[in-house]
């Protein structure tokens, strides 16, 4: 005879333990990483004297540290899966799809940029300095700043947000209600209120589109796109009338029109689930796959 299965409360518990270890690996990876920094910062403010460290003598700044927590991240997660010999493609859906399926969140980036940076100019005068103190050191215009920025970040959280976390918690409870959770998540990690209430609507987003097509590599490449914009819009002239960034925005007015219209059987594939068998549709490459089966009871499996 079978054992019992656990209640359904002990399993949203269960997974929800194993996604704050998840979180706790994210965060405590940056803190490792700058703990140094900020013990030499604390000596120098008991002693009076400015205290070098690591940092300071190997001339790295915040983006530096961001793109080695990132990679030693990515580092730890890749190499406990592969050491347990696990697929990743099931533990950490990292699953092939089409390439129009693995356009969508591409495809869809610039729009949900324009989007944001509407929300943003909105904003009332006291929250957007607020926001922009914030996040002053993320468009730096160096080479490392755009790597930590555009490349390394969107994978190491897309691996964490919904490749871990989301990948469990729908396995727990509703889809919708796993997707909101992480997305939660995902926003408060980022700190500032304002940059919480973008994250969260990314991250359903990405969420949305990870769960639907069981793969996280159209949302790593949608949430690539997305940082790549605001990297690029950063490195801009500024001049006195702003044409360049009016003009600039002109031609992301277009690309975001353009971008879903091409993609639009990909996209419009999110919003239902493939039948078993249409071959004609799987071979043109943009069906989803059919609704998987209930998962047994099992959140640890990998």
């Amino acid at each position: 005879m079978k054992p019992n299965k656990p209640d359904r409360v002990g399993q949203v518990f269960a997974a929800l333990g194993k996604s704050v270890c998840y979180l706790a690996l994210f965060v405590g990876m940056q803190v490792a990483v700058m703990l140094p920094a900020v013990f030499a910062a604390v000596a120098g403010d008991i002693t009076g004297e400015p205290a070098e460290n690591l940092y300071d003598m190997a001339g790295l700044d915040p983006l530096a540290l961001t793109l080695i927590s990132g990679l030693l991240t990515i580092a730890v997660v890749m190499a406990v899966y592969l050491i347990r010999r696990k697929e990743l493609g099931e533990a950490l859906w990292l699953r092939p799809v089409p390439a129009p399926t693995l356009l969508t969140g591409a495809s869809m980036a610039p729009t949900l940029y324009l989007v944001v940076g509407i929300g943003l100019a909105l904003l009332p005068t006291a929250w957007k300095e607020s926001y922009d103190e914030a996040a002053a050191g993320v468009d730096s215009g160096t080479l490392v700043g755009f790597v930590a920025v555009a490349l390394v970040a969107p994978v190491v959280e897309e691996l964490i947000f919904r490749g871990l976390m989301l990948n469990r918690l729908s396995r727990a409870m509703p889809g919708w209600l796993a997707v909101v959770l992480s997305a939660a998540t995902f926003g408060v990690c980022h700190g500032h209120p304002v940059w919480f209430a973008y994250a969260f609507v990314l991250g359903v987003v990405f969420g949305w589109i990870s769960l639907q097509t069981r793969s996280i590599l159209p949302s790593i490449l949608g949430h690539l796109t997305f940082n790549a914009i605001g990297q690029v819009l950063s490195l801009l002239p500024e001049s006195e009338d702003g044409m360049e960034l009016v003009t600039a925005m002109g031609v992301l007015l277009i690309v975001a029109i353009a971008a879903p219209l091409f993609n639009r059987q990909a996209i419009g594939a999110l919003f239902r689930r493939a039948p078993k068998a249409v071959p004609t549709a799987q071979a043109e490459g943009w069906e989803l796959p059919a609704a998987p089966k209930n998962y047994d009871y099992d959140p640890w499996d990998e």
